[in-house]
């Protein structure tokens, strides 16, 4: 259900913004409104603090055991240090980059000490470092020694000695600012460095649950600060918008009473937009995790269709899985996290979704006899309902299913417009969906077309075409709505015949595992190899099969109910959820 907001107005003493803040944010029964973009010195000083916080805790590695107690330091101070550290850590990555090219480029040269061979050229002795095919040692002058150094994919590493300077017809080393063993030494020491840096940053990861908190903190305080600067003021007084749910409204007047604050309150109007709070009995909300997963919240204005997803979305589920071994493996693996992890979950309403969801595939897999897969199965395995097991039947049921769940949606829609005779045009629909239901039948089915199923379009497309414009405006648009009526006609049929996809997606997902069954038992049990072999196949294939299964969800079952039936319900999910301000005054957090 989504609940009733009050627009309210907050006006105070110019002064007081901060303690209204304060005051509004230890009720959080607020959802504030900005009535000018938020701007300001301590806006910005705000959001800094709080990207500080959230790049420390980016870069901190995760808590190694260990690791040793962190230094005593204030968060400041932490915060800092992590910066700093990280910073050394990307000059050491370079240096050790760099040096680690070095090694490279002269590890084939030997060890030489680059400085000698400078003093020889101080001393009319000219050493020339180069690189030639070995074919060309013979082309060079013959007043010049040559000491091959190495050989390596048919090139000569060496060096040229001769008195006085000589110019070559061939491209010389510049010699290296220090020996090998130096490089080496040196990379051994920024490898050292490095490991301090890293262990440091794991001393200071043992923070993290105070980082955490600080971060809370500071997002806290951004908030106040845009509050605070999205305020807006005449002369001596300041005054700030929101939305409070109806329920709250005494809280928030008894608050305004305290705190001597002036507070009007008003029905939102047709061009506000207020933000969205639903409330659902417990065993509803465990739909939430899907509705974050996908990021969708009903407007203000539209319905809350909580309850109709998680029904008709554990039905989905059922029929896409449609496997009871695999509904057994989901439902066994969910028990172990809850055991595992239940207790350190805040919230657990995902887990007693996956609970639900595996039931529901663990019934649906012993209605139609599905067992990793059916082919395997002996013949007299067909499900408790074997009639499921026919491929026109379960077509038959997933337009039923279509046809029933686009019903409600303009069942919903009539309740909404009643008494207005405009509520008449949802039971037209209702009335061309069932007609729908019939061509689908027929057209797919070759099922005969019921007499009365005409009838009931007919009948279904006058109420439409009668009572979808308001009488005052009935001539002027009905020959514009007419032609989208006509299209949406179609558009209904469509919807209908797309349920179809639980019946090819669920049977595509029957193949599949009876595929890698056959493959399986193509291999046979005859020998310790075989059945290892085999083993990895079913162990694969079947957990490929889940994987798809799962994607499945999110691409079928979660369209059906977000595209299909929405958009029949009239939901266009633009709505933005309820936060109320709980904002911080800025000050230091520390521990």
């Amino acid at each position: 259900m989504i609940v009733k907001m009050k627009k309210i107005t907050v006006v105070v003493q110019e002064k007081d913004r901060a303690e209204t803040l304060d005051s509004l944010s230890g009720l959080g029964l607020v959802h504030v409104e900005h009535l000018r973009e938020p701007a300001g010195r301590s806006l910005e000083e705000a959001q800094a603090r709080l990207q500080a916080a959230k790049k420390t805790l980016a870069a901190l590695p995760p808590e190694a055991e260990g690791a040793g107690e962190p230094p005593p330091m204030e968060l400041d101070e932490v915060i800092a240090r992590v910066s700093e550290l990280k910073e050394e850590q990307a000059r050491l990555r370079d240096r050790a980059e760099k040096n680690r090219r070095l090694v490279e480029e002269w590890e084939v040269w030997g060890d030489f000490d680059p400085g000698l061979l400078r003093g020889l050229n101080g001393k009319g002795i000219w050493v020339y470092l180069t690189v030639l095919p070995e074919r060309k040692l013979d082309d060079l002058p013959g007043d010049v020694g040559v000491k091959i150094l190495a050989k390596k994919g048919g090139m000569v590493y060496c060096g040229i000695i001769s008195r006085g300077m000589k110019y070559f017809n061939f491209k010389t080393r510049e010699l290296p600012s220090k020996r090998l063993s130096e490089m080496i030494r040196d990379g051994e020491e920024i490898a050292r460095s490095a490991r301090e840096v890293n262990e440091e940053l794991s001393r200071l990861a043992r923070l993290r649950p105070l980082l955490e908190q600080e971060e809370e903190h500071r997002s806290r305080e951004l908030e106040f600060e845009e509050a605070r600067s999205g305020m807006e003021g005449t002369g001596k007084l300041a005054y700030l918008r929101g939305y409070c749910p109806l329920p709250e409204l005494a809280e928030l007047e008894a608050a305004a009473r305290r705190n001597h604050l002036g507070l009007l309150m008003e029905e939102p109007s047709p061009e506000d937009e207020p933000p969205t709070l639903i409330t659902n009995p417990r065993w509803v909300k465990i739909i939430e995790p899907v509705f974050k997963l996908i990021d969708t919240v009903p407007g203000y204005r539209e319905i809350d269709s909580s309850f109709v997803f998680l029904v008709f979305f554990s039905l989905f589920f059922a029929m896409l899985i449609g496997d009871a071994a695999y509904g057994l493996i989901f439902f066994a693996i969910t028990a172990l996290v809850h055991w595992k992890f239940g207790r350190r979950m805040a919230d657990k309403k995902f887990l007693f979704l996956l609970y639900l969801l595996s039931g529901a595939t663990i019934v649906w897999g012993i209605l139609t006899g599905t067992v990793f897969g059916q082919a395997w199965l002996p013949p007299t395995v067909t499900g408790l309902v074997p009639w499921l097991r026919e491929r026109n039947n379960v077509i038959w049921l997933c337009f039923l299913i279509g046809a029933v769940q686009l019903s409600i949606a303009h069942l919903w829609r009539l309740i909404r417009k009643a008494p207005s005779v405009l509520a008449l045009a949802d039971l037209g629909w209702i009335m061309i969906i069932w007609t729908m239901f019939f061509v689908a039948g027929m057209f797919i089915l070759k099922n005969p077309f019921p007499t009365f199923a005409g009838v009931l379009g007919a009948a279904g497309l006058l109420l439409v075409i009668v009572f979808s414009i308001h009488p005052r405006q009935f001539f002027r648009e009905l020959v514009p709505r007419n032609f989208a009526l006509f299209l949406n006609v179609i558009s209904s049929f469509a919807d209908v015949v797309s349920y179809i996809r639980l019946f090819a997606v669920g049977l595509a997902t029957v193949a599949i595992a009876d595929a890698f069954n056959n493959m399986a038992a193509s291999l046979g049990w005859s020998s310790v190899l075989a059945g290892f072999f085999a083993a990895v196949i079913l162990l694969f294939g079947h957990s490929l099969n889940m994987a798809l299964g799962g994607m499945a969800i999110l691409v079928h079952g979660v369209r059906l109910n977000v595209l299909e039936f929405s958009g029949h319900l009239g939901n266009e999910w633009t709505g933005r959820p309820f936060k109320p301000f709980q904002g911080a005054k800025s000050g230091n957090n520390n521990q």
